[in-house]
């Protein structure tokens, strides 16, 4: 009975030890986690998520940078060095795998159309559909994420009728401006950047709104890089930006500037 009572009298104490340095450790973090110390601001009438709200279009152009940048390296001129083809050679169709094809082409156009459908229908002009509850949100900033990332999928399926509403809807949204104070740039580079250069490049330059819009947003985007290195900001507050007011830009990542210069510039 001895031997059973130290072990227990071992175990408890181990334990009480374990749960003292578990509450040290939770008791440091919410000390120094920036976030955990980090005021929530009061929302107001006119927004949702900003204390300021900013309610005009702004001209990025005329704000002014406060790291410019002293010099520029230009583009390389001349011809551009041939690139070997990358994309698969099929060869000859036969009747069964043409039939096959068209198959696999109107179910993968009916799966596309139903999702259309549904965006249209619960969603339009928001960035996400949700589709149990047949409701919407926004999250990169209420301006039609789902719809701008459809633009090439409508072009590349045919959907012409489909792709001049969407053209008409896009004319309406203001890049200039985010409901959301904090910005993703990664996600809005590739999917808003990238959905409307892409809109443009397929339909062979036709629609120069897309181009546009696609200028309008890159010169919001470009603020986020008027760092002193020079490496975009990811989760950017482009009011305070905006406002002149002090901000952080401890959260630089390579992965975000790497795509953001892939659209910057496009191979010939």
């Amino acid at each position: 009975m001895g031997f059973f009572l130290r072990r227990l009298f071992v175990a408890l104490v181990a334990a009480t030890f374990l749960i003292l340095a578990y509450r040290q450790f939770t008791l440091r973090v919410d000390r120094t986690h920036p976030i955990a110390s980090f005021p929530t601001p009061p929302t107001s009438p006119t927004s949702r998520t900003s204390p300021s709200p900013i309610t005009r279009p702004i001209r990025w152009k005329d704000i002014p940078q406060r790291y410019p940048v002293s010099s520029t390296i230009a583009l390389p001129s001349g011809t551009t060095a041939p690139r070997p083809r990358i994309q698969h050679e099929f060869g000859v169709e036969t009747e069964h795998n043409k039939a096959q094809r068209l198959e696999r082409q109107a179910a993968v156009k009916d799966a596309f159309v139903h999702s259309w459908k549904g965006y249209k229908k619960y969603a339009w002009m928001r960035d996400e559909v949700l589709p149990v509850s047949a409701g919407s949100r926004d999250t990169l900033g209420n301006r039609g994420a789902t719809l701008i990332d459809s633009l090439d999928t409508l072009l590349i399926m045919g959907l012409d009728d489909e792709f001049a509403r969407a053209l008409k809807a896009v004319k309406k949204i203001d890049f200039t401006t985010s409901a959301e104070p904090i910005l993703n740039v990664f996600e809005t580079n590739i999917r808003y950047v990238g959905g409307l250069l892409g809109a443009y490049d397929l339909s062979e330059k036709k629609h120069r709104i897309l181009l546009e819009k696609a200028i309008q947003l890159g010169d919001m985007l470009y603020a986020a890089f008027d760092t002193p290195n020079r490496l975009p900001v990811t989760r950017w507050d482009w009011q305070k930006y905006v406002l002149n007011l002090p901000r952080s830009s401890r959260s630089t990542l390579m992965e975000t500037q790497s795509p953001a210069t892939r659209r910057a510039t496009r191979p010939s």
